[in-house]
């Protein structure tokens, strides 16, 4: 380990406001600095830093520290990882020094992407193609503040402009190509991006690492509308979101993230008051990129485009990010229309009441998408859209929800409710829900003189499920339950426990009222697969619950662990007792019940 002596040196060597101001919009205030707390959500700056006692600190919610505490916090990172990374920063050589992941000097790549930006900056700003594009981009709705913001520039007419530029600078062109700036042919080398408008892409921590051009005057329909750098050492699509490094202290701060897209989406959700933005770089959402996400937002926002192309991505999106454990809720944009669409033909201020106001659950979604592109005149695409919002409103597992769902679709059909319910009815007839199990799960029959077979376990698992679908109603019935059924936790199955402890302890100290994406943005990624899994399997028994059946659940989880305690102790005395004493023991076992047979004889 490292001496306490490099320890100090690190954290004294460290410009604690150079540090925060990627993650925190910082005011001088006297000899300290003031902004939101990337930690939490307030409206009243209580982050202040001390630039001269190398301190950050939350009067609000108390996190914060020295820079290698404040690192550790705002990354989630390990004490080494954050000592080393600014060890380095500040040219501090560690003794003994704990390696994490080995990592390789990219400087020079990162160097040439720095300089690759700027060139395309100022291309933009003092060509007379550049004067074209600029155009473009102010008719788009982006200003010049805007524009030097995003860093965004124009790529030259010319064959080989960037690649003179670096040459000069002295860069190998093998070193060009392989961050995927320049290529060569017979005729020797030219650039891989010409007459677009360039948006550079970052990585988490700032670094340029690749670009997305766009094309803004040529009409021909064989030309992709954007192409984005290559797959690089640097540059993995898969990987990368676009406007992280800028977004990630507003997402911090409040918890959430607003998943776009495309590039103009974000810029232009940004400057119409969501700089909590970002979008995948032209692929679908992966899930290396959720949980990147997952490390400073517990909700993601998914507003894609309103077309079908985007409520599919849409729908892939919601998995993987309840695979990670996000809370997801979603905005459907009218018309088919995507953010910029929307913002540039009706403003910011409209862009946001609609956004605010219209922010849905996974089932509203899914329920408003089954309305898209259909034609209610028409009897095919009638039944088909009445079958879509069966199988909805068949998964819910409150009647009350169902009951809401076939209010909605019977006002939007204008059609009555009674009929809409005959029609759900029929419905359900033709496509029953399977059972998962065939058996009463209460009462199974089994012959007297068949031998018992290890079944209890199965059967224990419905009573430990059922308890927790009570649970999920209310927060005084979960507490109710809990208090009749602590001392038998320890004897549940390892998941279902895992899953009460979550519930009761954690979930419910923190709300009141119980909501499945909230629980499950608490769960870790197994956990939520079995969460899911037990609803399925309980949504397929299809019992009827109530009072009764409550505390016969409850009665059967006692009576099953006390059997299992009783089980056990005599597991452990028989495995005590030599041959002889187990010997005697079956005889005088033996002797009793033949005095009870004999007595039942006479």
């Amino acid at each position: 380990m490292p001496t306490q002596d490099e320890i100090n040196r690190v954290i004294e060597s460290t410009d604690m406001v150079d540090l925060v101001s990627p993650f925190v919009n910082l005011i001088k205030q006297g000899k300290s600095y003031k902004g939101l707390c990337p930690f939490h959500n307030e409206d009243t700056p209580s982050f202040v830093v001390s630039q001269e006692k190398h301190i950050a600190h939350c009067f609000g919610c108390g996190k914060g520290g020295n820079p290698i505490n404040f690192l550790m916090q705002i990354k989630q990172i390990s004490f080494n990882e954050a000592l080393n990374e600014l060890a380095q920063k500040n040219g501090i050589k560690l003794t003994n020094a704990v390696q994490t992941k080995k990592t390789q000097d990219y400087s020079k790549y990162y160097e040439m992407m720095h300089i690759a930006s700027k060139f395309y900056e100022k291309n933009l700003t003092t060509t007379k193609s550049g004067l074209e594009a600029l155009d473009y981009l102010h008719k788009r709705g982006l200003n010049d503040e805007t524009i030097k913001m995003f860093k965004i520039g124009l790529a030259p007419f010319g064959n080989n402009a960037l690649y003179q530029v670096l040459k000069d600078s002295n860069y190998l062109e093998l070193d060009m190509i392989d961050i995927g700036l320049i290529n060569h042919n017979e005729k020797g080398y030219y650039d891989l991006f010409s007459k677009r408008i360039m948006f550079p892409i970052s990585d988490e921590m700032g670094n340029i690492i690749g670009f997305s051009g766009r094309i803004f005057n040529n009409s021909d329909p064989n030309q992709p509308k954007y192409v984005n750098t290559k797959e690089t050492f640097l540059y993995r699509k898969g990987s990368v979101l676009y406007h992280l490094d800028l977004a990630k202290s507003e997402i911090l701060r409040k918890k959430r993230v607003i998943l776009h897209e495309g590039q103009m989406d974000v810029i232009q959700a940004t400057i119409a008051g969501y700089p909590e933005a970002v979008c995948s770089m032209g692929t679908a959402l992966t899930e290396a990129q959720a949980s990147t996400l997952k490390k400073y937002a517990t909700q993601a926002i998914i507003c894609f485009d309103g077309d079908k192309a985007g409520v599919q991505a849409s729908k892939k999106a919601i998995s993987i990010f309840k695979r990670v454990g996000m809370n997801v809720h979603l905005v459907l944009l009218p018309n088919g229309m995507d953010p910029d669409e929307y913002i540039q033909k009706y403003g910011k201020e409209e862009y946001q009441k609609y956004f605010d106001s219209h922010i849905l659950d996974e089932q509203q979604y899914y329920f408003e998408t089954a309305f898209l592109n259909r034609d209610l005149n028409d009897y095919n695409d009638l039944e088909l859209l009445k079958r879509e919002v069966f199988d909805i409103i068949s998964n819910q597992m409150s009647q009350t929800a169902k009951e809401t769902y076939m209010a909605r679709l019977a006002e939007r059909l204008k059609i009555s409710v009674s009929a809409l319910a005959a029609d759900y009815n029929s419905y359900c007839n033709i496509n029953p829900v399977k059972k998962y199990v065939e058996f009463d799960p209460y009462e199974p029959e089994i012959s007297i003189n068949e031998e018992i077979k290890p079944i209890n376990n199965q059967f224990k698992r419905i009573y430990e499920l059922r308890l927790l679908m009570y649970a999920r109603t209310s927060i005084e019935k979960a507490l109710f339950i809990d208090s009749r059924i602590n001392q038998y936790i320890d004897g549940m199955s390892s998941e279902n426990r895992s899953l009460w402890i979550k519930l009761i302890d954690i979930y419910y100290n923190r709300y009141q009222n119980f909501d499945d994406n909230t629980f499950c943005s608490l769960l870790t990624e197994e956990e939520m697969n079995t969460y899911y899994s037990n609803m399925e399997f309980l949504r397929k028994t299809n019992d009827p619950y109530s009072d009764q059946d409550l505390e016969f659940c409850i009665d059967k989880i006692k009576e099953m662990n006390e059997k299992a305690k009783q089980d056990n102790e005599s597991s452990k005395i028989l495995s005590s007792l030599d041959e002889e004493v187990i010997k005697r023991s079956l005889a005088e076992k033996f002797k009793i019940k033949k005095k009870i047979d004999q007595s039942r004889r006479k």
